[in-house]
């Protein structure tokens, strides 16, 4: 924060300086004088109120009066001064080596202020050139801070210095040009338009002169907005195949022999599509044979901005800035379904294990009462064993769904309590009937791992793509123990699909953007009625804020911004990303049935089609092995309860004998 009386209060001057005189004559005499009256001018109908640098290759005394010095310093300017010998002033290595660390000091300043405006003084092109390179490598320079260059250059000299230092040509520059005339002192001032009605031009904005003052000659104000339209031009982007953000078509042309054209689809290219046409240009995709390249023409300046959402990392930020953060790309993992496992015990999940106690203990509670009755009524007509058994017999062969004997007496306190129990043996017996038709056609599948704690429980392999070598340096880095342990599994593979495929042989995860896996997965593992052998974790790894790399201090960051900001405020990305994951999910299923077919008629079977036919109409061995299981103990101990009975009867036989 600046405050009053402070070491960068409202103006800072920074000068470097040589011991050579320059074009501007002594301290206070009139051309001196009207200069930095115009200067004075054209930044007091700009910014009035904020901190100016003053860079120049002039002595302090030869450039800025002394009446201009004494209220700089009364306000709390701070100067900064080198000298160099004079058989070194066109030794432009010597400038730049001068410049740079006080284009450093600038910075610091530019960064402690709210506004800012670098004054820069000079005659020598070398010169010039040198504080344009040097303000770029040092990212001096923002579009909120305005350039104001004093020079006397020829026109054409002029032009070429506009054109070729980003500096001047894209940042928000205006050069005061001291022309000859007639006149005592006469100024032209002129910007760079990289993008106009007429293509990229050097213009004309305004002219200074002692008795009119500043006047406009053009539409155009001082410190013109650049990028607000681009006028048809080309703009380079780059981006590589990134579903669902960015897709890329080969689609044959009939009219032009077949010949194969490229169309883009996605979430990033239908917003930078709709970007383009607010800003009214043409989309250039630069051809990049890796995500490396696709960045590296960022940092070269030659791409506009890469169009392809990454990631925010701070080691990142050390080669390029990025966008307005639009997108929060949930890095979640996919691994295969759990499949069903046999289970002996299919025949006693259907009811709780308190209810099984209830039960048992009412099979050996109830023949109490009804042998009870008998015993008081002395009902000996079959005497009392037999009775004893078929009580036992009766009461379990109602509750398995048996007919009623006629064992039982006919007396009114022996059937009120039969038909309590045929009550509760019906109620019991159709509540696990329904229960276990349940759980066998639709059974429990076992747990799935759905957070990144349960995945590192597992201890599971994790694959990425080749680009998740950052994201695995950034686990190991971090403090976190989950994530140390997760960046120690993590494995690079050369694409997605292989690391899917990899998931379901292998049994591994695999980690991406949540929505370009559900995409994937999608379109490359969902068989023909819409079932899939992987899921995406219900959590996601980490929310990565994300955006789209551009240069460092691109001049044109708040416009490419404000669009972003409309086009998420207006729900339109949201709504691309859902068509797009439908559009997918449909076209996939369209694609299985048609192989399917195609199957059919040529009279083939394949092992996803026996699956997809029967995953709901047949059970198989794994929802069967209880019954099955309980059929072969039942043979078992009838056959041992055989065997015992023939050798107790050969037994009873021979000690007759």
């Amino acid at each position: 924060m600046v405050t009053h009386g402070s070491f960068w209060l409202l103006t800072a001057a920074v000068l470097l300086s040589y011991a050579s005189p320059s074009f501007v004559p002594k301290g206070n005499d009139e051309t001196s004088l009207g200069i930095w009256r115009a200067v004075r001018e054209v930044l007091g109908g700009s910014q009035p109120d904020g901190t100016i640098i003053t860079i120049t290759d002039n002595t302090l005394s030869n450039t800025i009066p002394k009446d201009e010095l004494m209220e700089a310093r009364r306000r709390g300017a701070a100067v900064v001064e080198a000298v160099v010998e004079d058989d070194q002033q066109s030794n432009n290595s010597a400038a730049g080596s001068l410049l740079a660390p006080l284009v450093g000091v600038a910075r610091q300043v530019r960064r402690s202020s709210w506004e800012t405006t670098v004054v820069v003084v000079s005659d020598d092109p070398a010169f010039l050139a040198a504080m344009g390179k040097s303000a770029l490598r040092s990212r001096l320079l923002v579009w909120s801070t305005r350039v104001l260059a004093v020079t006397r250059l020829p026109l054409p000299q002029l032009q070429r210095l506009l054109t070729d230092h980003w500096s001047f040509s894209m940042m928000n520059t205006v050069v005061m040009n001291l022309e000859d005339s007639s006149d005592p002192l006469r100024c032209g001032l002129y910007v760079h338009l990289p993008y106009s009605a007429g293509g990229a031009r050097v213009v004309r904005v305004a002219t200074w002169t002692p008795g009119g003052g500043l006047m406009l000659i053009s539409g155009l104000t001082l410190f013109p907005e650049k990028f607000s339209n681009f006028y048809g031009a080309r703009v380079n982007v780059t981006a590589l195949p990134f579903p669902p953000y960015w897709n890329v078509v080969e689609e044959a042309d009939p009219a032009q022999d077949a010949t194969a054209t490229t169309r883009y689809s996605g979430t990033d290219y239908l917003m930078i599509e709709a970007i383009a046409h607010a800003l009214n240009f043409t989309i250039n995709v630069l051809p990049t044979a890796n995500w490396g390249e696709v960045t590296e023409r960022v940092e070269e300046r030659l791409s506009f901005v890469a169009t392809v959402i990454y990631a925010v990392f701070p080691q990142r930020l050390e080669h390029y800035d990025y966008s307005y953060m639009f997108e929060y790309a949930f890095h979640a993992f996919s691994m295969a379904r759990p499949a069903l496992k046999p289970r002996w015990q299919s025949l006693y999940y259907p009811l709780a294990d308190q209810v099984w106690v209830t039960i048992l203990v009412v099979l050996c509670l109830l023949p109490l009462p009804f042998i009870l009755v008998r015993r008081v009524r002395r009902d000996q007509d079959t005497g009392g064993t037999h009775r004893s058994r078929a009580v036992f017999l009766e009461i379990f062969g109602t509750l398995l769904g048996q007919e009623l004997s006629r064992h039982l007496s006919r007396d009114s306190s022996e059937r009120l309590l039969m038909a309590t129990w045929l009550v509760f043996a019906f109620i019991v017996g159709t509540a696990y009937r329904g229960n276990l038709t349940a759980s066998l056609t639709a059974p429990k599948y076992p747990a799935r791992v759905e957070t990144l704690r349960e995945l590192v429980g597992a201890r599971a392999r994790v694959t990425m793509p080749p680009y998740g070598a950052q994201f695995r340096d950034f686990f190991e880095e971090s403090e976190s123990a989950d994530f140390k342990k997760l960046g120690e599994r993590v494995d690079i593979v050369p694409t997605t699909v292989d690391g899917l495929r990899q998931t379901v042989t292998k049994k591994q995860a695999h980690m991406e953007a949540r929505r370009y896996l559900e995409l994937m997965i999608a379109e490359k593992f969902t068989r023909a009625d819409g079932s899939s052998e992987l899921y995406v974790a219900r959590e996601s790894v980490f929310p990565g804020l994300s955006a789209w790399p551009v240069p460092h201090d691109a001049p044109y960051k708040h416009t490419l911004d404000r669009c972003i900001m409309a086009v998420m405020e207006g729900g339109l990305y949201e709504k691309w990303s859902s068509d797009l994951l439908s559009e997918a999910r449909q076209e996939s299923r369209i694609r299985q049935r048609q192989h399917q077919q195609q199957q059919d008629r040529l009279g083939e079977t394949t092992v996803d089609t026996l699956l997809s036919d029967n995953i709901a109409k047949a059970l198989t061995i794994t929802h069967m092995q209880g019954p099955l299981l309980l059929l072969l103990f039942g043979l078992i101990l009838a056959s041992f309860s055989f065997a015992s009975e023939i050798l107790a009867s050969r037994c009873l036989l021979s000690k007759k004998f």
